[in-house]
C-alpha cells in the first residue's frame, strides 16, 4: 500500500512536532549525571564529541551561548545534522525509490 503525498506530509508534521516537544522537555542542566563517554572514562580527557548532546539540547532551547560553551563544534555539526534530517524527510515525502510522485 502506497501512502499518498498528503498523508506523508501529515505524518511529517505530526512526527516532528512530537519529537520537538519531547526533546524540549529534556532538562539541559544535567551536569550532575555521570558521563557515558567511553573515551573520557578510559583516558580522563574529553573527546571531540563531549558536550555535543547538551549543546544540541541547548540550541533547541534557543540558548546558543551555552551550546557553544558545551562544544564549539556544534556550529558546524548542528546545521549538518538538520540538513541530513531534512533531506531524509524530503526523500520520504517527495521521492519514492528515486522516482518522483505523480
Amino acid at each position: 500500500m502506497v501512502m499518498k503525498l498528503k498523508t506523508r506530509i501529515i505524518c511529517f508534521i505530526f512526527f516532528n512536532l512530537m519529537l520537538l516537544t519531547l526533546l524540549y522537555c529534556i532538562p539541559i542542566n544535567s551536569e550532575k549525571l555521570n558521563t557515558i563517554c567511553i573515551f573520557k572514562r578510559i583516558t580522563g580527557n574529553n573527546c571531540w564529541n563531549c558536550g555535543m548532546t547538551r549543546a544540541f539540547l541547548s540550541i533547541l532551547h534557543l540558548d546558543f551561548k551555552t551550546a557553544y560553551q558545551y562544544n564549539s563544534k556544534v556550529v558546524i555539526v548542528f546545521p549538518l545534522t538538520i540538513g541530513i534530517y531534512a533531506y531524509s524527510w524530503y526523500k520520504y515525502i517527495f521521492l519514492k525509490g528515486g522516482q518522483k510522485n505523480e
